[in-house]
């Protein structure tokens, strides 16, 4: 009888939970916020990623299309109105909540676009995880791919998961795919610069190296946010097949760059294979 009380207790304050109206969708706020930004930039961040997805790897109504760590559907949602019933959607993340969500108030009304939880032991977003990142396999078969893209996933991954996901990556992406995923990139200058402005709420100044090519933030939770070297992601690229479609694009999280193509640095990749010599 508790248990059954228990349920409806939960169901009833569920029900009553805070939501934010976006684009037609009336979405729990919590979920929102776990997205790294709330319902104050939730609009203006979704309208960022469709720009910067249609300058650097755009995507046709017929592509069939991944991404990973898809949260509550910031993407997922305005790409409704560009992806057509003869393309697809796949979204992957590890927040339990934020996949049923989409599944019964995306999916329902797009057949074409599908979401499925990786229960994978994350120190921030599922502590209670049952799996690590490299016993995953991506659900969808070789080379089906066009697109790939990831927001702030390898700022929170260590360089073993990050090889495997682009081992995956590589696996799945057709000979033309491409790749849009963003990092934080460092030298000696940058960390310098960086730890002499504080542009972010984040406080991203990296002091701690963990490994010869690998700095974090906070030693007490190092996956909070992760910095790489440039010799660290070629070394991860090269172990997975994939190259740099166009130079580094450089983020403004530092204050380093005088021009940055965004908030992240960002790396557009494709099949090492199909690089013109």
């Amino acid at each position: 009888m508790m248990a059954i009380k228990d349920a409806a207790r939960w169901l009833f304050f569920r029900r009553r939970e805070r939501s934010t109206h976006h684009s037609g969708y009336d979405i729990p706020t919590r979920l929102m916020n776990l997205t790294g930004s709330g319902p104050e930039t939730f609009d203006a961040i979704s309208d960022w990623h469709m720009r910067s997805l249609a300058e650097h790897t755009p995507i046709a109504k017929d592509h069939y299309v991944l991404e990973m760590g898809c949260g509550i559907g910031r993407d997922a949602i305005p790409l409704t109105n560009i992806i057509g019933p003869n393309g697809s959607y796949l979204g992957i993340d590890i927040v339990r909540d934020s996949i049923k969500w989409c599944q019964q108030h995306i999916s329902t009304k797009h057949p074409n676009f599908r979401f499925v939880y990786f229960d994978i032991k994350d120190q921030l977003h599922n502590p209670a995880g049952k799996r690590t990142t490299t016993e995953m396999t991506l659900p969808t078969a070789d080379g089906s791919i066009d697109r790939i893209f990831l927001w702030s996933v390898f700022t929170h991954m260590a360089e073993v998961d990050i090889t495997h996901y682009l081992r995956e990556f590589a696996r799945v992406l057709k000979p033309t795919g491409l790749i849009l995923a963003t990092w934080f990139i460092v030298d000696q200058e940058i960390l310098a610069k960086a730890r002499t402005v504080d542009l972010t709420p984040f406080h991203l100044r990296f002091e701690h190296q963990v490994e010869q090519d690998c700095y974090v933030n906070d030693l007490a939770k190092p996956m909070g946010a992760v910095a790489y070297t440039k010799a660290a992601v070629s070394r991860m690229l090269e172990a997975a097949n994939l190259a740099l479609s166009v130079e580094v694009l450089p983020g403004s999280w530092s204050g380093f760059y005088s021009e940055p193509k965004g908030a992240q640095d960002t790396t557009i990749l494709q099949l090492r294979s199909t690089i013109k010599q």
